[in-house]
């Protein structure tokens, strides 16, 4: 299995993973990951809605780089929070 994700984290790419990623629910190995990876997963309850749900908190409180012109970017504010405070 390892060889087949080219011995990386099979979610990041980390070189060296070795934590043995299962579904709590089957039993079903998924796959190889980095130790962060793994933690992350359990954190999240192995939840795809808790993830789609951290996704969409980060992107609506991250500051966003959009391209309006070649070369040029504008920060978009986000839809919540503040912007980083320049004076601090």
């Amino acid at each position: 299995m390892l060889a087949k994700q080219g011995g990386l984290c099979a979610i990041c790419g980390a070189p060296d993973p070795q934590h043995v990623d299962h579904d709590h629910r089957t039993g079903w190995v998924r796959g190889i990951l980095c130790f962060n990876c793994n933690g992350g997963l359990g954190q999240f309850r192995d939840s795809p809605v808790f993830l789609a749900e951290a996704i969409t908190y980060l992107k609506g409180t991250t500051w966003q780089r959009v391209l309006i012109h070649p070369g040029v970017f504008q920060m978009c504010s986000p839809t919540r929070g503040r912007p980083p405070s320049r004076s601090s």
